[in-house]
């Protein structure tokens, strides 16, 4: 049997600490041990509860997390949650707000943000797996499988979204073993109220990121806006500010060395429950071919775009991600070998393949195998499909295309993505190309990745994209016919005729003769035939792994351990304490950073340009309420044992109180493999309130903000 010769389980913790985990609320009333150990003195049923204190004020932007600070629907995040919707949209070559910073100091001067931001607040979760599954136990074919469960899920959905201003969405916990309806009110107009320059919420950009000590001002406000009735509108002056059931109170004493803290937020994606050949394939190639995808992505952005046209601005989100992921990545590498987590999973898998070898089914067994044999063949296309595409006109032709093509069904057989209720979204990402599309720049990328795509064997290629880019001959040809499709007018250059794409039938796109449109129309029959052994293997791969998680389940039961689901951008909890840590044979890093330290880094010249105003403030020693007496300073960013991941950014950090003492942003690099493998001396970094407020009194002198805020002195 194959699971003798490989090892069955990614990377299973088997020693549990009080501190790990991202619990789902209905699972925090069975940690009132562990909560009160760790100096949580509340009532833990609270957080277990929605709509009551501290849970009904945290907020998710759709990627990152958020918080509602003052009954007025003001909202606390990260600066870097906010840089491209709301910084990016709203600046220009005459007003830069990255240089500039930008403080509203009335309602009235609060900035819209790009179409389609949001924000959102959860209602409800409820158990749907037996609805989600429903009729397809007797389907033997994986793509009939698949259809009757999104079938399921849409039929959900449609039930659950009773108003425009709910927003219901089906969730996949433990890899398919279980779904659950996630409700969520949905806030369109959200507005930019105040972000630093970013000379102070990015201070120390790239070489600082994922690294300690940290001198980050890492925080912004956006305030969200209802219509006048109440009801969820897009942005229009007569609009209301949003009346939060809750807020969180921001504390001006912050926190010290030891005390509880913890974190509500929309953690995204880790990856504890991998079996090894996931992880094995991951960590031996993935990381590095990721990591090449991201250099050369990172290389041929900034060689292209130019500040004079501004194509800089408009892809300084994009690389910013880009060399946010590639540092992650690289971390990951060094952490995987540092932490010796490969070794460690090839040890702890022998408990559970002992366990199952002794307690497992023919048919868990042969499940696995199955599962093991899919997954080889899936991570063999992985590499390959990093490099397919990366044509920015040439999806959205396509997007717009297969729009067109599933408007021919009835509303309920069309593809997830495509109904009526996706429309608003569709546009909104059609309208975000103005401010996040250049096609110069487009077709250098497109060129970059095909000159890569076309080096893996044939069999990993998709043919019909192949043979029309002739991937197979010189790349001078394929160069050439890129060169000449980008050459030519097509409807996709302008804004205005992008959206009018939109509303077109099938019958009217197949009768334009657009370089773009003319493209999807091609390849649409192979996208398809694609998209549909992809179906059919996530729908193998669901059945394979819910057996699997059961299995685990099961094992984790007989070892007295609870298991807890990945990340999946939902709302999770994370608790723990304020603590310094030790990585290296003698540097121990103390819990806080202090101002002073931003002066220290400082030299003029980006990422460590702080503002002369800022270092004036920090040299006079004008602490004001702000300072932390044993730190003889005002304390900037903080580290504590959290256990969290992407998606987290903009997480409120809470005192035992449930008041905002920080904003988590970052994790240490040398720990980032956390995402794989619970590890104890993984810290989160926050940027510390009394920074935050201290920044809003001396530097900015923002006084309506400050008003509003309840602060705890």
């Amino acid at each position: 049997m194959r699971i003798k010769l490989l090892i069955i389980l990614a990377l299973l913790n088997l020693n549990v600490f009080a501190v790990e985990g991202m619990w789902e609320p209905s699972q925090m009333g069975n940690l009132k041990k562990e909560l009160k150990n760790t100096g949580y003195s509340g009532d833990a049923d609270n957080l277990t509860d929605l709509f009551s204190f501290p849970l009904n004020a945290i907020v998710s932007l759709g990627g990152c997390s958020a918080s509602f600070v003052s009954p007025e629907g003001l909202i606390a995040t990260n600066y870097h949650c906010i840089e491209g919707s709301y910084l990016q949209f709203n600046s220009s070559e005459k007003e830069n707000l990255f240089e500039t910073g930008f403080v509203a100091r009335s309602r009235s001067e609060e900035k819209p943000s790009a179409p389609g931001s949001s924000a959102y607040v959860t209602q409800s979760i409820t158990n749907v797996t037996k609805a989600v599954l429903r009729q397809t136990e007797d389907l033997k074919d994986d793509l009939d499988r698949y259809n009757k469960i999104e079938s399921n899920k849409k039929s959900i959905i449609e039930q659950c979204e009773t108003s425009d201003e709910i927003r219901c969405n089906v969730r996949s916990f433990f890899s398919g073993e279980t779904y659950q309806l996630e409700k969520r009110l949905k806030i369109r107009d959200v507005r930019l109220v105040y972000a630093p320059p970013a000379s102070i919420g990015e201070y120390g950009g790239e070489i600082d990121n994922w690294m300690f000590p940290r001198h980050t001002g890492d925080f912004a406000l956006l305030r969200a806006y209802v219509a006048p009735d109440g009801s969820s509108k897009e942005f229009a002056n007569q609009n209301k500010p949003y009346k939060s059931k809750n807020y969180l109170k921001i504390s001006a004493k912050g926190v010290q060395e030891g005390d509880f803290v913890m974190v509500a937020g929309y953690p995204g994606t880790t990856n504890r429950l991998l079996t090894y050949n996931e992880v094995e394939f991951d960590i031996e190639e993935g990381f590095k071919g990721f990591v090449n995808f991201l250099k050369s992505g990172i290389d041929i952005m900034r060689s292209s775009t130019k500040d004079e046209d501004g194509s800089s601005l408009k892809y300084r989100g994009l690389i910013s991600g880009y060399e946010n992921y590639y540092k992650k990545i690289s971390g990951q590498i060094d952490g995987a070998e540092s932490f010796s987590v490969q070794d460690k999973a090839n040890s702890d898998w022998l408990g559970f393949i002992d366990y199952l070898n002794e307690k497992g089914s023919r048919q868990e067994k042969d499940s696995l195998d199955s599962l093991l044999s899919l997954i080889d063949d899936q991570k063999a296309k992985e590499l390959p499909n990093y490099y397919y595409g990366n044509s920015r006109m040439i999806s959205t032709a396509q997007r717009i295309y297969r729009y067109a093509y599933e408007r021919t069904k009835p509303n309920d057989q069309r593809e997830i993505g495509f109904q009526e209720r996706d429309h608003e979204n569709i546009v909104n990402g059609i309208k975000s190309l103005d401010y996040r599309l250049d096609k110069r720049v487009d077709k250098e990328i497109f060129i970059n990745r095909l000159e890569k795509y076309r080096t893996f064997d044939g069999n990993l290629r998709r043919p019909q994209f192949s043979n029309y880019f002739q991937l197979d001959a010189d790349f001078k040809k394929s160069k050439k016919i890129v060169e000449d499709i980008y050459s030519q007018k097509s409807l996709l250059d302008s804004a205005e005729d992008r959206l009018s794409l939109i509303d077109l039938s099938l019958d009217e796109l197949n009768s334009i003769n657009d370089p773009f449109i003319n493209i999807a129309r091609i390849l649409f029959d192979e996208q398809m035939e694609y998209e549909n052994i992809a179906k059919s293997e996530a729908s193998e791969k669901q059945r394979l792994k819910s057996t699997f998680i059961k299995s685990l389940r099961k094992y984790y039961k007989s070892i007295g351990k609870s298991l807890y689901s990945d990340a999946n951008g939902t709302l999770r909890i994370t608790f723990g304490n304020v603590k310094g840590v030790s990585l290296e044979d003698g540097i121990t890093y103390g819990p806080f950073t202090r101002l002073e330290g931003i002066n220290k880094k400082h030299n003029g010249e980006e990422p460590f340009d702080a503002p002369d105003k800022l270092m004036d403030l920090i040299s006079q020693k004008n602490y004001g309420r702000y300072e932390l007496e044993s730190l003889g300073s005002v304390p900037v960013n903080f580290l504590c044992d959290l256990d969290i991941t992407n998606g987290n950014s903009g997480s409120a950090t809470l005192n035992a109180k449930g008041e905002l003492v920080g904003l988590a942003f970052d994790g240490m690099l040398q720990t980032i493999i956390a995402d794989y493998k619970y590890i104890p001396e993984a810290r989160t970094i926050s940027v510390d309130s009394r920074y935050f407020l201290w920044t809003l009194e001396k530097f900015d002198e923002a006084r309506n903000i400050l008003e509003e805020l309840s602060i705890e002195y």
